[in-house]
């Protein structure tokens, strides 16, 4: 029998696609989603304070039923320790930076809002702040903390950790819980 989860988190490189992967899982499991990046940025690209932002996070996870999404180590105290699955998103360096690099040129080009009303700016694509450096700066030390992370599981001994190295098997596991769910 397949485990169904009721609160869970979804990590993963910057680029990987954890709100999407994060959003159908909550659509299908009718759980309260909740990308922290929104919580995070205000309108501007402004941070949010610390201790709103924690106290945002709080209340959403002080919830039953959700799926967040977010790599915030911060608030990671109020959200892991509820969470009875943590999934990491582990993909081959290449895909995260072909599925960043689309993502951003197309929302370079419609100007969709990200967050808050926020959009994608060539000018910041192409400067120091760009998200494909925060990638370049962030994915291996991000694989190293959540490999660490995933090798102690008394860390968190309420939660199953599920860690999906490729889009098949993100693709299968969600599936998964999809039947689990009709079942």
């Amino acid at each position: 029998m397949v485990q169904t989860y009721r609160r869970i988190t979804v990590i993963g490189a910057t680029g990987s696609g954890k709100t999407t992967f994060a959003r159908a899982l909550a659509a299908q499991g009718g759980q309260v989603f909740c990308d922290l990046d929104d919580l995070h940025w205000l309108p501007g690209w402004q941070l949010r304070e610390k201790e709103d932002f924690y106290g945002r996070v709080t209340a959403v996870a002080a919830g039953e039923d959700w799926v967040i999404c977010g790599n915030y180590s911060e608030v990671r105290t109020a959200v892991w320790p509820r969470a009875e699955a943590i999934v990491w998103l582990d993909y081959p360096f290449y895909l995260v930076f072909w599925r960043l690099l689309s993502r951003s040129v197309r929302r370079i080009a419609d100007q969709n809002s990200v967050c808050n009303g926020n959009t994608e700016r060539l000018r910041t694509f192409l400067s120091k702040d760009s998200i494909m450096l925060w990638l370049f700066r962030s994915y291996w030390r991000r694989r190293r903390q959540f490999g660490a992370i995933f090798a102690d599981a008394g860390l968190y001994p309420q939660a199953d950790y599920i860690r999906l190295r490729s889009a098949a098997a993100a693709e299968k596991w969600l599936h998964s819980q999809r039947r689990a769910g009709i079942e």
